[in-house]
């Protein structure tokens, strides 16, 4: 009987120590599985982090390069603007220089009929105030960054030659200069003066689209906008038409 007593005591010790073994081992495990799993989600919690500071830097870069590409369709448009004036310009100078050239023509023929020092004295007085000389010097000034020069130039001819046919492209001119020395104000009242004293002049458009510019410079939404809309609905088969639409389109 002793011996069975001490045998049971024993086994139940041996027992409850494997139980406490089984219990201990799926324990220590799915502490382990917490472990690993909690490692893995701080990892994926740091990549998300990475690719979220990713897309924030793109998505600078997107804005910065979409900034940089308006401002150069600006600065296109501006320029497309000024060439267009200037292909006008020189459309202007040929024809009068054609105009001029048929007169010189029949004064030739004319003077022909009289003394050689009569052709000599009408020469000398026409090449003293050759409106295109005045005008093609002041022009050149223009094109040389003499903006101030030229401003003078572009006055005196129009003071000498107020009904030339060029008057309104000098007048036009004197905008652009004030325009490239970046004295806002003085452009648009030189602009202004294209569409006031020379409504019926092909610089109108021209003029026009200049001042809507201004105005969008100066922070002046309402104004440039009734410029853009005065060019479409006045001058709808002008070149500035197609760039005021497009303006337009964009308005916000």
């Amino acid at each position: 009987m002793t011996a069975s007593r001490s045998f049971y005591p024993a086994v139940i010790s041996l027992a409850a120590s494997g139980l406490l073994a089984v219990m201990c081992f799926p324990g220590c495990a799915l502490q382990r599985e917490y472990v690993r799993r909690g490692l893995l989600l701080d990892s994926i919690n740091l990549q998300l982090q990475r690719i979220e500071q990713q897309q924030q830097l793109q998505y600078k870069e997107l804005i910065q390069s979409r900034a940089e590409v308006l401002t150069l369709i600006e600065q296109l448009e501006n320029r497309i603007g000024e060439v267009d004036a200037e292909l006008g310009d020189i459309e202007d100078r040929i024809e009068r220089i054609g105009r001029r050239l048929g007169a010189w023509q029949g004064t030739l023929l004319a003077d022909s009929l009289n003394s050689q020092p009569a052709i000599t004295k009408a020469d000398s007085s026409v090449a003293r105030l050759d409106p295109d000389v005045i005008y093609n010097t002041a022009y050149l000034d223009f094109t040389r960054t003499n903006y101030q020069v030229a401003i003078t130039g572009f006055r005196r001819f129009i003071q000498l030659f107020p009904s030339s046919d060029l008057a309104d492209n000098a007048q036009y001119w004197i905008g652009e200069c004030f325009y490239s020395l970046n004295q806002l104000d003085s452009a648009l009242t030189e602009f202004n003066r294209v569409r006031e004293k020379y409504p019926d002049g092909n610089k109108v458009p021209a003029a026009l689209y200049k001042m809507g510019l201004i105005y969008q410079l100066l922070g002046k939404g309402a104004l440039a906008k009734a410029k853009f809309e005065e060019i479409v609905s006045g001058f709808p088969d002008s070149p500035e038409a197609k760039l005021a639409q497009e303006r337009l389109k964009n308005w916000r």
